[in-house]
């Protein structure tokens, strides 16, 4: 099995790689839609002021810490795709936090080597990722863990396909559409960059079929999620 993570070496490389090609989609940050985000200043230490999607799975939830980066945009938008990226590392769920800490960039979940998933930003939202504006606005962003680095950039079984199933939640509850080549896209279809990398470019067919087998799961089993209307707690509500 492949080492599932090598903590601080691997951050800094995902740290100091230039040829990602996400960011917030422009190179002047004030040309970023106006964030209407309010905090909410009532939440008690340790509490998280916003909740993760309802999914069926256990999802950690980044929220927050990722808000207090400031490398986020708290402005919705309707969303009408998924776009997928790896890690460019074996990365924890943590460490992709500690990686966006330092660098200006965002994605909406994480899916580690083990597939276990966390949410940063909330799916409707503008997340710094793919490095293109209308990406941005339009499409929900998943990172992968890497099971492997460069050149390959592999990416273990159980991390795509919790990926693809995620996705396929996503499009039957969030976006409305089937998933499809129209609509489920690898990082470098934005901007330009290897991302998700040549293992994940290899396997596309099966990525887009294990998504399209989990929308039609989710599809007539599960009451729609409207993004505008996410939960948050009721002790957290104004």
């Amino acid at each position: 099995m492949p080492e599932k993570n090598v903590g601080d070496e691997d951050v800094k490389a995902a740290i100091e790689r230039t040829d990602t090609g996400d960011g917030p989609g422009t190179d002047n940050l004030d040309d970023l839609p106006e964030s209407d985000y309010v905090g909410e200043d009532d939440a008690a230490p340790g509490q998280h002021a916003t909740a993760t999607i309802p999914y069926d799975c256990p999802v950690a939830n980044f929220i927050d810490q990722l808000s207090a980066t400031g490398h986020v945009t708290h402005t919705p938008y309707k969303k009408t795709s998924v776009t997928l990226h790896h890690n460019a590392g074996r990365l924890s769920h943590q460490d992709v936090l500690d990686v966006w800490t330092v660098r200006p960039a965002s994605a909406h979940f994480d899916v580690d080597a083990a597939g276990a998933v966390a949410q940063y930003v909330k799916v409707h939202e503008y997340a710094w990722a793919v490095g293109n504006m209308v990406g941005n606005q339009s499409s929900i962003s998943i990172e992968m863990a890497n099971a492997t680095l460069a050149p390959d950039w592999t990416v273990d079984d159980a991390t795509w396909k919790n990926a693809a199933r995620l996705a396929g939640w996503l499009f039957a509850e969030v976006i409305g559409e089937r998933p499809s080549g129209s609509n489920l896209f690898y990082h470098h279809h934005w901007s330009s960059t290897v991302c998700a990398g040549p293992y994940m470019d290899r396997i596309y067919d099966e990525v887009l079929a294990a998504a399209q087998a989990a929308y039609d799961h989710f599809k007539d089993t599960h009451p729609a999620f409207r993004p505008d209307a996410e939960p948050v707690p009721v002790e957290h509500r104004h």
